[in-house]
């Protein structure tokens, strides 16, 4: 008979979830144990338990944001449709009801910020980018296998821009046409891989 299972894990997401808000909300910088602790209603012993020093706190957020989006893009791949993936794919990733998460992003952009000085976090940061990069022209290139790769590759560029541009800036609240002429250029980008262009 297996033991009940521990909280460790269960509390360790917790922890996690509420150092991504705080992060998003206030850098890496002004996020402090104290506002953590709050952020997920524990203890600030607890979290600093949990998370170590200011520098174990900024390793275990690099690796849960890049492991996080690394199994969501992981998942976005296999959930489209064998026909017509790509402009599944743009669906998808410009929908209200997507996954992604704009604290993730947000985090994401504060990781970036720091990696100026921090040469092993700068090539983490740009391998997670330029790995979701690849897999958005992975899904281009099998749905349009007569564009060649340059176009295939600037269509993915552009698609990823576009995708982080709306959803960093998901807390202003833009208008529902802001994100909707996003995703109206980003199918103009897929309609540019037909015919091989």
């Amino acid at each position: 008979m297996a033991g009940r299972p521990s909280n460790r894990d269960e509390r360790y997401a917790q922890v996690m979830q509420a150092l991504v808000r705080c992060v998003a909300r206030f850098g890496l910088e002004g996020a402090s144990l104290t506002q953590i602790a709050a952020e997920a209603g524990l203890t600030r012993p607890l979290i600093r338990h949990h998370l170590g020093n200011r520098e174990d706190m900024i390793a275990a957020l690099q690796d849960h944001v890049l492991h996080s989006f690394a199994e969501q893009t992981e998942a976005l791949i296999a959930a489209l449709p064998g026909d017509a993936p790509a402009a599944a794919l743009v669906e998808y990733l410009f929908a209200d009801t997507t996954g992604s998460s704009p604290d993730m992003v947000l985090a994401f952009a504060a990781l970036t910020a720091r990696a100026a000085e921090d040469a092993d976090l700068r090539t983490a940061c740009r391998e997670s980018l330029l790995g979701f990069e690849a897999a958005i022209a992975r899904v281009l290139r099998q749905d349009n296998p007569q564009a060649d790769d340059h176009a295939v590759n600037a269509a993915a560029h552009g698609i990823v821009a576009l995708y982080l541009n709306v959803a960093s800036l998901a807390p202003l609240d833009m208008p529902q046409g802001w994100t909707q002429t996003a995703q109206t250029i980003a199918h103009k980008l897929l309609e540019g891989l037909d015919g091989g262009s």
